[in-house]
């Protein structure tokens, strides 16, 4: 029987069959089998330059640049004027990140051959690539970059590698010690960061695929009794996590670190300069709008209107305060300005003009100091325009004042609301702390030489004294405030002080029962029998029913009235007495040597 050979048979024209479908599968990116169909092609003949060239490009695409590299060179060793191997070689080593070698290759090849502009072209990227890397901050990205790889380094090798191999050697020989580089807990922490900060850089949302993998491959979860499947997941997983780190491999390769660090710095840049324009541009309009602001307070205070001037002075406040000092620059100056104004509107009601008459002053320092006046159509626009009566929510606006008062470090903003804690005490007939406000209200400012403000604590350390019924202190500090404003040069003022120490004495204060009613009960306190105890409250409720002018007041310091005893034989009535307005009495003003001759 005769032996037949299956010798093979070559195929007509095999080398143009497998290049062809080298190129075909190249352009479907399938990589791998037209690599195995130019291995086919090259087999057949080995000297073929174009199978050589769609080699080297494929080898390229799948980021095998050392055997694109490779052939290329045997390309171009066979035809040294094609201009396409060299062209290839030029783009495999920019995409190898060898930069300044591409634009040496462009350059040569160049010179052969201007069109198609394939060399101008790599040209360009080569030299860009060049320029970005090689600027002001090439050396500290550099730097930088090194010592990331050289982290990376370490925990590739003394973290993630196996431990190595002992060999075994005999007895009587000495065993040499192993070189061991060891890190420490946080250079490992930094190097695992490094790895982590390098993933999200390149693979972006393909890093936490990364970071899952990772984990998966340690865990020890994965080895189970099924041993076959136990083993297939863990190929599978290995495979996974190395398709993933080549992936960041090749686009690392294709954009350094360092180049990557100099876009992101030239982003972080770009973003800071539009910060700081967004900055300047609101710190802009927050000035404008407290300088607008402060306009329409100082024009109301212009107009003499104090009740509205301190309603927008308040609201420039709260509006100025709630801004943070990054985005209003100059706030302490902002809101001394509105201070300056509220200190000269309150101010200003204690100045008096030249053609006001007698009576008129006394009337404005009788209703300033919180005396009864007949109730007669005043022409005052000082009056009519003063602060109103305190609000219903005085006790929200007392904390809110105390609370300001405890966080204030400016001196014209703790003397503003020292005064104003005064002043509201003072219309809710709170005696005592506004007599302790008051006080400190001058303390502080003599102490920051605040003269406006020294004059109106003043003021409102007489109204205290005369809540009180304290007329003598209550004169000794009028008659104090009318010397200081008279020696800063507040001349109105200081008349209109002195017409406050004439007055001081006269009129009656209006007062609550307030005090009244707690005096009884601290004199019940003090009694120990509750029989008497019950007979002293039913005295004090009989005695409330009587006149205040016709009943002994157990308040210390109180003066009887005595107007009753004068009346004739009057009806004595158990109603209470209304409060008395004061009489004032008009005062002629006549010439020297003038006579009155009454006939």
């Amino acid at each position: 029987m005769k032996a037949k050979v299956d010798d093979e048979r070559p195929i007509c024209n095999a080398v143009n069959v497998f290049r062809e479908r080298g190129n075909h599968l190249q352009r479907l990116e399938l990589f791998e089998k037209s690599l195995q169909a130019y291995n086919e092609a090259l087999r057949w003949n080995s000297s073929d330059v174009r199978s050589l060239l769609g080699r080297s490009l494929a080898r390229a695409k799948a980021t095998h640049y050392t055997g694109a590299l490779a052939d290329a060179v045997q390309a171009a060793g066979l035809e040294p004027r094609n201009s396409r191997a060299l062209q290839i070689r030029a783009q495999t080593e920019y995409e190898k990140c060898a930069f300044e070698r591409a634009l040496v290759l462009a350059h040569r090849g160049q010179r052969i051959r201007r069109f198609p502009p394939d060399f101008a072209e790599c040209v360009r990227c080569a030299e860009e690539t060049v320029r970005e890397c090689a600027g002001k901050t090439a050396s500290k990205v550099l730097s930088t970059a090194v010592t990331l790889l050289t982290n990376v380094e370490i925990k590739r090798h003394s973290v993630d590698s196996q431990t190595p191999k002992v060999e075994h050697q005999r007895r009587m020989q000495p065993q040499k010690e192993q070189q061991v580089q060891e890190i420490s807990r946080s250079e490992k922490q930094r190097a695992e960061q490094i790895s982590r900060l390098m993933a999200s850089k390149y693979l972006e949302r393909m890093a936490h695929d990364k970071y899952f993998l990772t984990a998966l491959c340690k865990d020890e979860r994965l080895v189970s009794a099924n041993k076959q499947g136990s083993q297939k997941l863990q190929e599978l997983a290995n495979k996974a996590l190395a398709d993933v780190e080549k992936r960041q491999a090749v686009l690392r390769e294709r954009s350094p670190l360092y180049a990557a660090r100099a876009l992101e710095a030239a982003a972080r840049a770009r973003l800071s300069r539009a910060r700081k324009e967004q900055l300047t541009h609101t710190q802009l309009q927050h000035a404008t709008d407290a300088r607008r602001l402060i306009q329409t307070a100082q024009s109301i205070y212009e107009e003499r209107d104090t009740a509205k001037c301190l309603e927008h002075a308040e609201f420039g406040m709260e509006q100025i305060t709630r801004k943070p000092a990054n985005l209003l620059p100059g706030k302490d100056k902002f809101l001394q300005k509105l201070h300056d104004i509220v200190a000269n509107a309150f101010l200003d009601q204690k100045r008096v003009r030249e053609s006001m008459s007698e009576s008129d002053r006394e009337r404005r320092a009788f209703i300033l100091l919180g005396m009864a006046v007949s109730r007669e159509p005043s022409r005052d626009s000082v009056l009519r325009v003063r602060p109103p009566a305190p609000p219903r929510d005085a006790k929200v606006r007392l904390r809110t004042l105390e609370r300001a008062l405890s966080m204030s470090t400016r001196e014209s903003e703790r003397c503003y609301l020292l005064h104003e804690l005064a002043r509201l005490h003072v219309d809710t007939k709170q005696a005592l702390k506004a007599r302790v406000y008051a006080s400190k209200c001058q303390t502080e400012a003599r102490a920051s030489n605040q003269r406006v403000w020294l004059l109106n604590a003043l003021f409102l350390l007489a109204r205290c004294h005369l809540l009180q019924n304290n007329r003598p202190e209550a004169r000794a500090v009028l008659l104090e405030a009318a010397g200081l404003a008279r020696s800063s040069g507040y001349y109105r003022v200081a008349e209109f002080y002195d017409t406050c120490v004439n007055v001081s004495l006269e009129g009656e204060v209006l007062a609550s029962d307030a005090p009244l009613e707690k005096r009884e009960k601290d004199l019940m306190s003090l009694m120990q029998d509750d029989d008497l105890r019950s007979a002293a409250r039913h005295l004090f409720k009989r005695m409330s029913l009587v006149p205040a002018s016709r009943r002994f007041s157990v308040m210390p310091g109180a003066r009887l009235d005595d107007s009753a005893r004068h009346v004739g034989n009057r009806r004595i009535s158990i109603m209470p007495k209304a409060a008395q307005p004061t009489q004032i009495s008009r005062r002629a003003n006549h010439p020297l040597g003038f006579q009155d001759f009454d006939f």
